[in-house]
């Protein structure tokens, strides 16, 4: 392929994106982003994303005398540990710096991005020693850990927590619980944190604490509230541009001044969704008043154009995409554009999911086109194999653009995982459909034996019903993986397990992580082929190497991808706007309602939490409910009210593949990114930057009809 190329066209001069484009945990999803940063570490230049959440800093008082033999007491007691917080490892990222010293209670360290500082100070009336435990409460079913157990008036700890998690504190004297709080903290914050005794108690058992700002927080969220409404302003702007036709009006205004002929420009949508079985060359068919398309650049195998087509396919998978390229690039080092640790959702988390459903909605249309065509299966599984060993070896060829060790390459990834889904789905439509399963009311023929209300029943849900094998097939693949995960143990782990290990469970199934899905994965590829940093490590420590992008999680994922292909079907068997609106917002509040039931409406909870890494059937049902909506309010923008002509998406909608795989090749590359200082305000930046840069790009390809499928 001749996008391969670009692999090979290193640029002579790099720039290294010092500002963490690694540091959050999309690099699971989309590519190793801390292989990234150990690539091009400067020298003496401190490794980043393994930066800690807290230090902690054990001091005495200086009002209080203290001999040497003290003092050397505090250093070596002052948390010896290297952090049981969130496990002991190499990467630990809780605890960054321990020393001892005199208290500074005026003390303004400079904090980093995401940090606040906390003083634990304890009342000179407390005569006995203070034992003092945290929790993350990101950190669910996980254990207290021991901070310090001799705190006492003569001492103080100063704790850097990273502001990303909250945390509980617990302070015990002697081993009976005294005082418990929830540390809800905010970046560049200064907080005092008293002990003292109880002003109803006259023994030491009752203690007050009490959390006081000594220096209040930034609010981090203003550059994001500032470019959120920036660019609402310009969404707004282009709509009404549209509807009043101002950019119509300002090119005739030109080519009247400089007295230029302009020539006649299609205004027609590409066909460049899933790749369609049949590739052909031929010119479209208009209406009387028909114009030529200039030529279009063929890339690998380029799809025509077809006269009837919805913006808003192209549109919602371009808005994925560039929320997959912010997210990649930073997402501004805010948390909500970072995966949950373990269960759970973020915004992070549904990119993916919505790409895959966009695969089943696509399909549809690939497929009745070939069906029209009248394409042999033989053909459409052919291509259809070579299209999925395509994907699967581009995702390999990403895994080793750093270091090509075969000893220790990653095997899976997100185009492995697009791929096997493709290539799974898309033959189960190919064997099971025929050509009259797709008839429009109109064409059914009408049968004497059968009912009114049956007819009626029929056309009604027509686009279920006619599907019977693709259903069956499809609840068979989700049903083998229920079985196997809720009843099937292994090792020293109990069935059903869907915990990440660690400290879950107070570290019962410590290395149980991701359960049978992980153990599969663990068996046949080995440690040393999957994914080394799993997001539920920092939180839980878990140990064993997991791959979100696992092998056993394709089946739910194939589901999700199904539930597209319904979407498409309804697109296609319904003419109507009203038809199709109805079923797309039924889908959505049906899907989302059995994922959250699943879920025993916690998200986080129930039988089935909702689990990116793990792919559970709760989150194909949520994300799946998430995509319909999304779609439906966008299907309406376009192309029913045509308020919006699916500007700037449509352009890396139209190229997706394309702007995806060189997103991940130059993002250490100037101009795509470049070193901004350490805060929210300039990642954020960078990142939208990341994103405008992909749009311009995409958008030259498209003017110059140059498209790329696979």
């Amino acid at each position: 392929m001749k996008l391969l190329f670009f692999y090979l066209l290193q640029l002579s001069v790099s720039i290294y994106a010092d500002y963490e484009i690694g540091g959050t945990s999309m690099d699971s999803t989309h590519y190793d982003r801390r292989l990234l940063q150990q690539h091009c570490l400067k020298h003496n230049q401190v490794n980043e994303p393994y930066q800690s959440n807290y230090w902690i800093t054990v001091r005495s008082l200086p009002a209080l005398s203290m001999n040497n033999n003290s003092s050397n007491d505090i250093t070596n007691n002052s948390i010896g540990f290297r952090r049981q917080l969130i496990f002991n490892n190499e990467y630990d990222r809780l605890v960054t710096r321990v020393s001892s010293g005199a208290i500074d209670l005026n003390n303004e360290r400079p904090l980093g991005i995401d940090q606040a500082s906390i003083n634990i100070t304890v009342d000179q009336q407390i005569t006995d020693n203070l034992t003092i435990y945290v929790q993350v409460i990101e950190c669910i079913d996980c254990p207290y850990e021991v901070i310090t157990g001799n705190l006492s008036s003569t001492k103080a700890v100063d704790i850097t927590l990273n502001t990303q998690f909250n945390y509980r504190i617990r302070i015990e004297l002697n081993e009976i619980l005294s005082c418990q709080e929830t540390l809800i903290l905010y970046e560049h914050g200064y907080y005092i944190f008293n002990v003292k005794l109880s002003s109803s108690s006259t023994t030491n058992s009752s203690l007050q604490c009490t959390l006081t700002t000594q220096r209040s927080p930034n609010n981090i969220y203003i550059p994001l509230i500032i470019g959120g409404i920036i660019l609402l302003v310009l969404f707004l702007v282009c709509i009404i541009a549209q509807r009043y036709k101002l950019r119509e009006y300002l090119l005739n205004l030109k080519n009247r001044l400089s007295k230029h002929v302009p020539s006649q420009e299609s205004t027609h949508s590409y066909d460049l969704q899933t790749r369609t079985p049949v590739v052909t060359n031929d010119e479209i068919n208009t209406n009387a008043s028909t114009t030529k398309l200039p030529p279009i650049h063929k890339v690998s195998n380029v799809l025509v154009p077809r006269s009837k087509r919805l913006l808003s396919l192209d549109a919602f998978r371009g808005f994925t995409l560039i929320a997959m390229i912010f997210v990649n690039y930073g997402g501004g080092g805010y948390a909500q554009f970072e995966h949950a640790p373990w269960h759970g959702i973020t915004i992070a988390d549904i990119v993916f999911p919505f790409f895959v459903w966009m695969l089943g909605t696509s399909l549809v249309f690939s497929l009745k086109n070939a069906i029209d065509k009248n394409v042999s299966k033989k053909i459409l599984f052919k291509k259809i194999v070579i299209r999925t060993l395509k994907l699967l070896l581009i995702g390999f060829i990403l895994n080793t653009r750093f270091k090509v060790d075969f000893a220790v390459v990653r095997f899976l990834g997100v185009l492995q995982r697009f791929g096997i889904v493709y290539g799974i789905i898309a033959s189960i439509e190919v064997l099971c459909t025929q050509p009259e399963q797709y008839l429009c009311s109109s064409d059914i023929p009408s049968s004497s034996t059968a009912t009114i209300k049956t007819k009626r029943f029929i056309l009604l849900f027509r686009d279920i019903l006619h599907f019977p094998f693709q259903w069956l097939i499809n609840i068979s693949l989700v049903t083998i993986w229920l079985l196997v995960v809720y009843l099937i143990p292994f090792e020293n782990c109990p069935a059903g397990y869907l915990g990440p290990g660690g400290l879950h469970e107070n570290g019962k199934y410590e290395n149980c992580t991701g359960g049978i899905t992980g153990y599969i994965d663990r068996m046949i590829f080995t440690d040393k082929h999957l994914y080394q940093h799993p997001t539920c490590q920092v939180v839980y420590g878990c140990k064993p190497p997991f791959d979100p992008e696992n092998l056993f999680g394709a089946l739910p994922t194939i589901f999700l991808a199904f539930l597209g292909v319904q979407a498409g079907r309804i697109l296609i068997i319904y003419q109507t706007d009203a038809e199709r609106l109805i079923r797309l917002f039924s889908w959505s509040i049906l899907t989302t309602a059995i994922g959250v039931g699943l879920t025993a409406g916690t998200l986080t909870g129930g039988p089935m939490p909702l689990n990116k890494n793990l792919w559970t059937l709760s989150f194909s049902f949520f994300t799946a409910g998430l995509a319909f909506a999304g779609f439906s309010i966008m299907y309406i923008l376009i192309d029913m009210l045509k308020w919006w002509n699916a500007t700037p998406f449509q352009y890396p909608g139209a190229n997706s593949i394309l702007i995806y795989i060189t997103h991940l090749i130059f993002a250490t590359y100037f101009p795509v990114q470049w070193t901004v200082v350490n805060t929210h305000a300039a990642h954020l930046a960078m990142a939208l930057w990341g994103c405008v840069f992909w749009i311009i790009i995409a958008y030259i390809f498209y003017k110059k009809r140059i498209f790329v499928v696979l």
